[in-house]
Formats: structure tokens, sequence, C-alpha cells
């Protein structure tokens, strides 16, 4: 019996100290958590493809793995061209991939990238160097890069319109995506970042934010213990201070607060379950203040909607997303 409740004793104290190990590890650095979220299925699978894809990828040229120069690692990018009318230019779309700013990679793009490029659009999805590796503002860096290499190589891909630009991305790639053209449409923010405006703003014809979180104030308040340890983490792991969310880099990622009238037409989405819905909204309102144009598709609580809903390809939703894009550049670019 007693050396029953010996063995019992040093279970106990184990289980303790494995738990009190964690506690301490999480508070020291957002790094043990971070690594082990990467490497969860919702973060690494990736929806299946439609089951129609090969035509659109037999209208498509694609370009994989291409480097360009930067000082972040993970500096590569793919290229999808249109085969049709090899002669003529075709606006460009520059895509930034989510991953919750720790994970992600430009191939969750290629079936949506092969799609749009069939109708007439020349799309780059590029990687960047994720957290906790690099922090903020690297992504934001490296999207500048990219448009850079572009430029310098247009003579490589004649076929780019780069007056043109259209910028986009879903997830922590759409707030990059957003920061960036904030950047090169508010010259304040730019000046406050100290970064140089890359791109001349009347080339930047649109932008697409696919279920990204906009404003601080929102990720501060999220409810929940378990949220808030999550967004904590994730903030920390990116930002690279531990108490971020009072930082002026947490108040400059804030897209929906640095939106300006400059700010192109902007197409706009988010699921109704688990997802930035109500940071969406709130850039919509602000969008719409400085008379910007903006399209966007949202969801009544019939029917959940996930996260990152738009590159489920066969479903209704993710359908009508491509469709309802595919309009809005029609309307803004074309």
């Amino acid at each position: 019996m007693k050396y029953a409740k010996r063995i019992l004793m040093a279970l106990i104290l184990g289980i303790f100290a494995i738990v009190l190990g964690v506690i301490v590890m999480v508070n020291v650095s957002p790094k043990p958590f971070v690594h082990w979220l990467a490497r969860t299925p919702q973060l690494t699978e990736t929806p299946p493809s439609p089951k129609n894809i090969q035509i659109y990828t037999s209208q498509v040229t694609q370009l994989k793995n291409l480097t360009y120069p930067s000082k972040y690692k993970e500096n590569k990018l793919d290229i999808y061209l249109p085969k049709k009318e090899t002669s003529k230019k075709y606006p460009v779309i520059l895509w930034v991939h989510g991953g919750a700013f720790i994970t992600g990679d430009k191939k969750g793009l290629k079936d949506w990238g092969s799609m749009m490029a069939s109708q007439g659009y020349i799309v780059v999805a590029m990687n960047y160097e994720v957290a906790p590796a690099a922090h903020y503002p690297a992504p934001v860096i490296q999207t500048s890069e990219v448009y850079a290499y572009l430029k310098k190589n247009a003579h490589h891909y004649p076929n780019m319109d780069l007056d043109k630009l259209i910028v986009g991305g879903d997830s922590a790639g759409a707030q990059i995506a957003g920061q960036f053209i904030a950047v090169q449409t508010n010259k304040s923010l730019a000046d406050e970042m100290k970064m140089k405006q890359v791109v001349p703003k009347d080339t930047i014809k649109a932008s697409l934010l696919y279920c990204g979180p906009y404003d601080i104030k929102y990720l501060t308040n999220v409810e929940g213990r378990l949220n808030r340890f999550f967004i904590g983490q994730l903030g920390w792991a990116y930002i690279g201070q531990k108490n971020w969310q009072q930082t002026q880099a947490a108040r400059n990622a804030s897209v929906s607060q640095q939106v300006t009238a400059g700010y192109p037409p902007t197409f706009l989405t988010d699921g109704n379950s688990g997802s930035f819905e109500k940071h969406a909204k709130r850039l919509e309102k602000n969008l719409k203040e400085k008379q910007v144009p903006v399209t966007t598709l949202f969801f009544d609580g019939k029917k959940q909607i996930s996260h990152e809903y738009q590159f489920k390809l066969r479903t209704t939703e993710a359908k009508e997303c491509f469709s309802q894009t595919k309009t809005f550049l029609e309307k803004y670019v074309k």
C-alpha cells in the first residue's frame, strides 16, 4: 500500500512539474506554443481541389519557386500566367498567404491562382519569413521587395501590367496586404514605419482582403481566456514584444485605423464562425467614411461559414466568393 501511495505521489508531482514547466515556458517565450500551433492540422491542411481544376490549369503557365532578393528568408514566389493571347498585357494580382503569421505557404493559392489566371490575370503568390523567426514588419517589407523584383524584371515578364496592380491576401496575409497598401497610400504611416512608398498609388487599382484581422482593439477584447491566450502568444511571436497590445507597432498594424481616401477599391469577405467578420465590417465602415468604394460578401447566421472558407472551392460559398471577386475586378480594374 505504501509503495502504491509513493507511485501515486510521484505521478502527481510529475504532472505538476510538467504543468508548471509549460506555464513557465509560455510566459518566457512564445516559441514553444507557436511551434506546436504551426504544426496543427487547422494550419497545415489544404482543402481538396475542385473536381474540374484541370480545366483551369490547362489554361495557365506556372512558374514555381522563383527567388526574389530579400534580407529575410523564405524569399520565393510563384507566378500564374494566362496562356491565351501571350502578347497581351494582364493586370497583376500580388497575393500574401495566411497562416496566423507563424506558418503557411504560397502553395495554398495553387487552385485559386490557376482559376484567377485563367480569367485574364497574372497571379503572383509570395512566401515570406514567418514569426517568430522574423518579426513585424518583415512580411510587409518583403511584399515591397516582391514588387521591386517584379518592377526590375519586367522585361522578363512582358505580359505583366504593373500599372494595374491588385494586392490581396487571406487571413494573416490579408492584414499584411492591407497594411502594405496603407503604407503606399498613407505617407504618415510610411514615415512612422520608416518605409518607402515603392508603388505609385494610382497604379494600385484594387485590394482583395479575405478573412483578415484588421483592428487591434478587437483582438485585445476577444472573448474567452483560451482565445486571449492564443492571440496573446501569436501577437508576441509576430510583434516581438510580450505586451504587444499597447505598442505603436500594433497600432500601425491596425489597418482599419490607417486607411485614407487614397486607399483603392476594396473587396472584403469573411465567414461568420471562428473568424474576423467584425474586423471586416469595421474596415468597411472606415473605408466608406473615406469615400473608398467597398464591395462585401458576408453571410447570415443560417449556416456556419468558417475562417478561410473562400479556398474550399468545392463549396457553394467559395464559388460565390470567386464569382463576386471576378465581377469586382472587372468593374474596377479591367
